[in-house]
């Protein structure tokens, strides 16, 4: 289930919150992107991708810009009860890179990334190789 391998917890801020003060956030816990949250609910997302784009190309004013006027609204989000083929069908269709993960009541429990994913499968793939090496009494090839 995805509810046990998002990332937790995440790391939020509100839509009010200023793309200076987000920006810095995330240099303090080392993150690419924040989920923005109202009532416990997601809202949005900001990445450091959008802070490159629609703030810093656009020369506005980090301090002044909301993260509300610059982050992807509506995020498509995961229930924790999903499984990881749902995840990587998502990632798939939505062309994203991280989708937050909630609860039955909406709320936000963690986020789950691309990579969080491909790291999980690779190493599914190398123990189903390890497997597979050991029956046919061969080596894996490098």
């Amino acid at each position: 289930m995805i509810g046990d391998i998002c990332t937790k917890p995440v790391v939020t801020v509100s839509p009010t919150t200023s793309v200076r003060d987000a920006a810095d956030l995330m240099r303090r816990k080392q993150v690419g992107a924040v989920v923005v949250v109202n009532a416990g609910a997601p809202r949005g997302i900001l990445t450091d991708r959008d802070i490159a784009i629609r703030v810093v190309a656009e020369e506005r004013d980090p301090v002044r810009t909301r993260v509300s006027e610059v982050m992807h609204a509506d995020p498509t989000v995961l229930s924790e009860d999903q499984g990881v083929f749902d995840a990587a069908r998502t990632f798939g269709a939505k062309a994203v890179r991280r989708l937050p993960v909630v609860d039955k009541q909406g709320q936000l429990v963690g986020i789950v990334a691309m990579d969080d994913l491909m790291m999980l499968l690779g190493s599914e793939m190398g123990q189903v190789a390890s497997a597979l090496s050991k029956e046919l009494g061969r080596p894996i090839a490098v």
